[in-house]
């Protein structure tokens, strides 16, 4: 950004016309350094730099949207509706299609922890 800044300064220095007393040898002693120096810069021109940035990305929003424009654009983003609910064919409980019944699972890992705890006694 700081070459922009130094650009814009150029071109604007660079519009105004030196009156005809500075054509003397020593007139660009009372110039300042960055103009007495040759028009050659490394730094591109603003355009080249618009260029270079899609549109987009210079977009900026006028105003804060407000608190009732984010809640309605925001209203059909609620939760969905389980459409994959189906009972368990050992307990009879509700549970998710290919997954395990959690009453079941509950049940079978307490029955393989009595069984531990009887084969391998403290």
């Amino acid at each position: 950004m700081a070459a922009l800044a130094v650009h814009g300064a150029l071109s604007l220095f660079a519009r105004t016309t030196r009156p005809a007393s500075l054509a003397t040898p020593f007139a660009f002693a009372a110039v300042p350094a960055f103009l007495a120096a040759s028009r050659t810069w490394a730094f591109p021109s603003l355009q080249s730099l618009l260029e270079l940035f899609p549109p987009f990305v210079l977009a900026v929003p006028k105003s804060k949207t407000s608190h009732s424009r984010k809640s309605m654009r925001e209203a059909n983003k609620g939760l969905k509706d389980k459409q994959n609910i189906v009972n368990c064919p050992g307990c009879g409980a509700p549970k998710l299609a290919h997954n395990l019944c959690s009453n079941c699972y509950s049940f079978l890992t307490r029955m393989w922890k009595q069984t531990q705890q009887k084969s391998n006694p403290p």
